[in-house]
């Protein structure tokens, strides 16, 4: 029985949530099921921990976010197996995301010492010598962050960092499904030097304590990753904080005439299949320039042949089952639906509880969920496309926020195709991930793009005051 984190003190409830794992469907603990009066309790203690944090040096916050990366390394196995127990993610897969979250804690200690942690880039406003200002960087306060399943401990990490080093005090509010690692990360951080009253970790359902920090007028901030229909309905509650949202994404692949199909498909296989497609930037969508689809067809289901579904902690295992039944039973009615309308499935297609078989579609109708909508699961539409003009007009019809990958070897298509196509990122030669997620290419050492967008997570989590002097001598 696992309590929340309030504080510095583990609270208890009248009820507990059984956190089951995903591959037996047994319990791996449970947690306490918090409500509003447990949301109350942990704001008015990050007030009092917000203060501290505000005074605290940036060299104390960079030595509590180094010594947290190194617990988490030391810790490292226990970590990993609690993730893949709650999750079901492959082991592999978890010793990538522990890894990752150790990462995003050094590049926070990192960006302590960066100017742009505390002030804005250096300018003065001047009247001659009569008066003279400067911009400063000040933490918000109390910052609540909502997070998602798939990458428990990966999210809290890239919540938590930047919020420590911009000097406020957080609250996190896990997923059900997975708030085990969550709570385990809270321990370190206390072990690492955190003020207890600047940490809380609340367990429970989203609709109560989700909607109960989105209203709660002394939080600064709240930040949410997870699906669009839950975030949307937080700003309305929370309109007068500021919000960050990570929505649902989809990951589409173009692979252009010169392209090579080969290649191609094994970004494919891992990047539409890894998590078993649980993850906002797995590829949902590939089109593929009519002279490629059939070889690309023909490659991809080559290689999905020898996906082994299995126990996650056997290493041997490649796909990992679905985080719960529903979204299991959410996936298979989208295929079905497809198939009913008209799609093909060139290989998969069908549930095998708790996993759900390697996918390919092709002939999916636009106006089916599985085209429009997010699946979070291992499914992948293939499409065909004759012209550039063709290729953007679908592309471009997407409700929902794009994240694009094209494969070429045409520099001023891949420039055509970056500038026209309406997407949050376009990736050329490179897999659809995010700027934070370098490691899960395996270059975890090239993390430029990685220290800017910690500086950028940084600024968001402060509030610039203007500082100016007069013309009354000081001295």
């Amino acid at each position: 029985m696992q309590k929340m984190l309030i504080g510095g003190h583990l609270v208890g409830a009248e009820e507990w949530l059984a956190v089951l794992n995903p591959y037996t469907g047994e319990p791996v603990d449970h947690v306490a099921r918090g409500g509003a009066v447990h949301v109350d309790q942990a704001v008015a203690l990050a007030r009092h921990g917000a203060e501290k944090m505000r005074e605290m040096p940036l060299s104390q916050r960079a030595a509590i976010l180094r010594h947290v990366a190194e617990l988490i390394r030391q810790e490292r196995g226990a970590l990993a197996t609690l993730l893949t127990q709650e999750t079901g993610k492959l082991i592999g897969e978890s010793r990538i995301e522990v890894e990752r979250a150790a990462m995003v804690f050094e590049l926070a200690a990192e960006a302590c010492h960066h100017p742009r942690a505390t002030q804005f880039p250096p300018e003065s406003f001047t009247d001659g010598a009569s008066r003279f200002g400067f911009w400063a960087r000040e933490p918000l306060g109390v910052v609540a962050s909502i997070l998602a399943f798939n990458l428990p401990l990966a999210h809290a990490a890239q919540k938590t960092a930047p919020a420590i080093a911009a000097g406020n005090a957080v609250i996190l509010k896990p997923s059900t499904e997975a708030p085990l690692t969550v709570l385990r990360l809270g321990l370190l951080l206390y072990r690492a030097g955190m003020p207890p009253e600047a940490l809380s970790i609340l367990t429970g359902k989203g609709e109560e304590l989700g909607h109960a920090l989105a209203a709660h007028p002394l939080v600064q901030m709240l930040t949410f990753t997870g699906s669009r229909e839950v975030g949307l309905s937080l700003p309305v509650q929370a309109s007068a904080k500021r919000i960050e949202m990570e929505l649902d994404t989809l990951g589409v692949l173009v692979a252009c005439p010169t392209a090579d199909p080969e290649q191609v498909a094994e970004v494919i296989a891992c990047c539409g299949f890894m998590m078993a497609g649980q993850s906002a930037t797995s590829i949902q969508h590939v089109w593929a320039h009519q002279s490629l689809l059939e070889p690309l067809a023909s490659a991809l289901t080559e290689r999905l042949a020898p996906l082994r579904a299995g126990n996650p902690m056997d290493e041997t295992t490649s796909l990992p089952p679905l985080i719960h039944p529903r979204a299991l039973e959410r996936v298979a009615q989208w295929v079905d639906n497809a198939l009913q309308r008209g799609a093909r499935a060139l290989t998969g297609a069908k549930a095998e509880p708790p996993f759900y078989l390697p996918t390919v579609l092709t002939d999916v109708p636009p106006d089916s969920p599985l085209y429009a909508e997010a699946v979070f699961g291992p499914v992948v539409i293939l499409h065909a496309y004759e012209t550039p003009h063709e290729l953007l007009r679908q592309l471009n019809c997407f409700s929902i926020g794009v994240r694009l990958a094209v494969y070429t070897r045409d520099i001023a298509e891949a420039f055509e195709l970056a500038r026209h196509a309406r997407a949050l990122s376009v990736h050329i030669n490179d897999t659809p991930t995010l700027p934070i997620d370098p490691i899960m290419r395996g270059d975890m050492q090239e993390h430029h793009m990685c220290f800017e967008d910690m500086l950028q997570r940084i600024e968001r989590l402060s509030q610039p005051k203007y500082v100016g002097f007069g013309k009354m001598a000081l001295f």
